[in-house]
C-alpha cells in the first residue's frame, strides 16, 4: 500500500464495513471518476465549466440590491465566479473564496479584463474559512454546502457579524434526492432555522436557504 495513504485507507477499512453490493461499488466506483474527471476540468478549462454551467440567479431573487450595497460579501465555493461578479454589482467588496487554483486564477484574469476593481479572490474552503470572527456582512454560496455539513455551517456562524445574512443556492434541485433531503431537513432543523424559499427557473426548481445570525 502507499505509505503516505496507508494510514487513512486502514482507518477507514476499520470503521467501514465491507460492500457486499457490487452494483453500488460500481455506482461509487463511477462517482469518484467523475469528481476526477471535474477536477481535471476546473483546474484545465475553468473557461470550458463557466461557458457551459448556468446561473439562473437575480440579485433581487437572492437579496434585495439596497441591503448588500456598502456590504462585504463573501462567496464561498466560487467556482467560476458567477455569483461573485453578480454580487460585486451591488456590493462594496466581494471575497471568491475558492479552493481550485484553476477557478481562482479564472476569476482574477476575468475581473481584470472586466474591471472589477471591488472583487478579490482567496484560497479557502467552507469548513475552514480564512476570515476573522465577525467579520462579514453577507456570506453566499452556490450548489457548494454540503461537504462537511456541520463544520461549515460553524465556520459561517462564526465569520458572520451579529446580524449578518448567510444565503445558500440550489439550481436544478432534485428534491427527491436523499442528498438534498439531508441538506434540506438539516438546514430547516430548530438548532440551524433556516428558511426555505423555492422558485422556478429555467432549469427546473431554484431553491433559497437564508439566515440571520442572531435574529
Amino acid at each position: 500500500m502507499y505509505p503516505p495513504v496507508s494510514d487513512f485507507i486502514h482507518g477507514i477499512l476499520k470503521e467501514t464495513a465491507p460492500a457486499k453490493n457490487n452494483k453500488m461499488i460500481d455506482q461509487k466506483c463511477d462517482d469518484a471518476l467523475w469528481e476526477i474527471a471535474d477536477l481535471i476540468v476546473y483546474n484545465k478549462y475553468p473557461e470550458v465549466y463557466d461557458a457551459r454551467v448556468g446561473f439562473d440567479w437575480d440579485m433581487d431573487e437572492i437579496i434585495s440590491p439596497r441591503y448588500i450595497r456598502g456590504k462585504v460579501v463573501l462567496d464561498v465555493g466560487a467556482g467560476p465566479g458567477k455569483l461573485a461578479f453578480l454580487a460585486a454589482k451591488f456590493a462594496k467588496t466581494v471575497f471568491a473564496v475558492e479552493p481550485v487554483y484553476g477557478f481562482r486564477r479564472f476569476i482574477k484574469e476575468k475581473a481584470t479584463r472586466e474591471n472589477v476593481k471591488n472583487l478579490f479572490v482567496v484560497d479557502g474552503t467552507l469548513d475552514a474559512i480564512p476570515f476573522p470572527d465577525n467579520s462579514v456582512d453577507i456570506l453566499v454560496t452556490s450548489q457548494a454546502i454540503g461537504w462537511n455539513l456541520k463544520a461549515e455551517l460553524d465556520e459561517i456562524e462564526r465569520v458572520l457579524k451579529p446580524k449578518g445574512r448567510a444565503i445558500h443556492l440550489f439550481e436544478n434541485a432534485d428534491t427527491d434526492t436523499e442528498a438534498v433531503k439531508r441538506i434540506n431537513d438539516y438546514l430547516t432543523s430548530s438548532e440551524w432555522e433556516y428558511e426555505c424559499t423555492k422558485y422556478e427557473g429555467a432549469g427546473g426548481c431554484k431553491i433559497k436557504y437564508s439566515k440571520t445570525r442572531g435574529a
